[in-house]
């Protein structure tokens, strides 16, 4: 992992921009596996001031909220729209993505795995850290998945929007697993915001762990760790 403190988020983001900047310059059609959150909106930002060099982006969606719908504010796919899809003109033929409704949850799944499968790997990962360690939605826990799936949502996870816990089932969401996310070409990965300095610790020790999935980014050979330190 290729660590790079920044001095705060406006480099942070600066930074992350440049590199997806270099990277698309030698492959335009590069597929783009896109978080969400705080911690990119920075880099979408400075993306979007040079929207044609992205006029042949291919967008896959990492993750998305179970039990509210995509078309709820604070669904994934609201958030790709209003700060990626849009600014950049990326159309439907390039931008992948999945329904979490219950009934779909499975198929979806599978559609996604499939996808992968035939258009993989990403040539690009976008990752943020989670506050207990997680990256997408691979939480802590005894064993990590390797292909996209249903994950259920640790409290950490979905504390800031009550209403991501108030389905009839535990709080779920369907992600990339970490064997998609380990063959990425190449992980940009952003670590900024409150709350995070206990799994950025975790990190640094560079023990690799299920208690901390984002410790497995010490296993690939192509990470830019970007850090506000």
């Amino acid at each position: 992992m290729n660590i790079v403190s920044c001095k705060n988020y406006e480099e942070l983001s600066q930074r992350a921009a440049q590199i997806v900047l270099k990277e698309i310059s030698v492959k335009p059609d590069l597929l783009f596996c896109a978080a969400t959150g705080n911690s990119p909106t920075g880099m979408y930002a400075e993306m979007a001031k040079k929207p044609e060099a992205f006029h042949s982006l291919r967008v896959i969606k990492m993750d998305e909220w179970g039990i509210i719908p995509l078309s709820h504010p604070d669904s994934c796919e609201t958030y790709l729209k209003k700060h990626l899809l849009r600014p950049l003109d990326i159309p439907v033929e390039r931008y992948m993505t999945f329904d979490t409704a219950a009934d779909l949850a499975e198929s979806e799944c599978e559609k996604m795995r499939q996808f992968i499968a035939a258009n993989g790997p990403f040539d690009i990962c976008i990752l943020g850290l989670g506050k207990n360690g997680h990256i997408a939605f691979n939480e802590p826990a005894d064993f990590l998945q390797p292909f996209f799936h249903k994950a259920t949502l640790a409290p950490s996870t979905i504390q800031h929007d009550p209403a991501l816990s108030q389905g009839p089932e535990p709080a779920y969401g369907l992600c990339v697993g970490m064997r998609d996310i380990l063959q990425s070409k190449k992980i940009i990965f952003l670590v900024s915001g409150k709350g995070k300095e206990d799994a950025w610790r975790r990190i640094q020790e560079q023990k690799i762990g299920t208690d901390c999935p984002a410790s497995f980014l010490w296993l690939h050979p192509n990470t830019d760790c970007l850090v506000i330190e």
